[in-house]
Parts: structure tokens; sequence; C-alpha cells
């Protein structure tokens, strides 16, 4: 198979499923349970999955780049490549930080300031990846 068909595929498959998950599940989700703060409790617990699965594509994109020529193209994409990976892991940390301010038992966040401010930026350096990972999906296919 050729390394840009499966780069492109599966960044693809990042995106369809990030952007589903963003675009349509969350927001039905909060119109069906009526507040954020639910849906926030059941987001809580499915971002843990989707950031293993975002890592592990991240780490598959990067891995297809070891085999390739080295070009000028070839190294801007190890450099985005590591940052992907990067930020994603600094979601892992983030969501850790946000975890430790929530108690599940009294259904309530401990330090509101704290958590909305890790949390807005949680977004931004998702909708980061995102774009990211949207820019180089549409440089693939007009190549």
């Amino acid at each position: 198979m050729n390394l840009n068909y499966l780069k492109t595929i599966i960044l693809s498959i990042w995106w369809g499923a990030f952007t589903f998950y963003a675009g349509i599940v969350v927001p039905v989700g909060m119109r069906v349970l009526g507040s954020h703060f639910e849906m926030g409790m059941i987001t809580q617990q499915v971002t843990i999955y989707l950031n293993i699965f975002s890592l592990i594509i991240f780490l598959i994109y990067a891995y297809c780049l070891k085999n390739e020529d080295v070009t000028m193209n070839s190294l801007l994409e190890e450099i985005i490549a590591i940052s992907l990976i990067s930020f994603q892991l600094l979601l892992f940390l983030l969501h850790y930080y946000k975890t430790d301010l929530i108690d599940f038992e009294q259904h309530k966040i401990l330090n509101p300031d704290i958590f909305y401010l890790l949390h807005r930026i949680y977004l931004i350096v998702e909708t980061l990846i995102w774009v990211v990972v949207s820019f180089l999906i549409f440089r693939k296919r007009h190549l």
C-alpha cells in the first residue's frame, strides 16, 4: 500500500470520527440531557478513549513518515507529526488535571475558574489539531 494513501486514510478516519463526535454527538447529548454539566460527565469518560485513539493515529502517521525519502515536504510533515503527538500528550495532561477538579460523588466542579480555564485551553488545542489534520488531508487530496 502506498504510504501517502495510508496517511490520508488514517487522518481521514480520525477527522471523521472527531468531527462527528464534536459536531453531532456532543450537541445532541446536551440537548437530550438538558445540561452541559451532565453531558460533560459523559464526555469526561469518552475523552479518555478519544485521546488514546488520537495518539495511535498520530503515531501511525509519524511511523509512515519514517519510510519516506527526505525532502523539504517530508521534513515539514515530520515536524507536524511531532507537533500532533505533542499536542495529544498535552491533552492527556489537561484531561488528567480537569478530572482531578471534579467531585463525581457530589456531581460538582471543585474549582470552576481553573477547570474552565483548562477546558478552554483543551478546546483550543483540540481545535488546532483538527485544523492541522484538515490541512494535511486537503493538501494530500490536491497534490
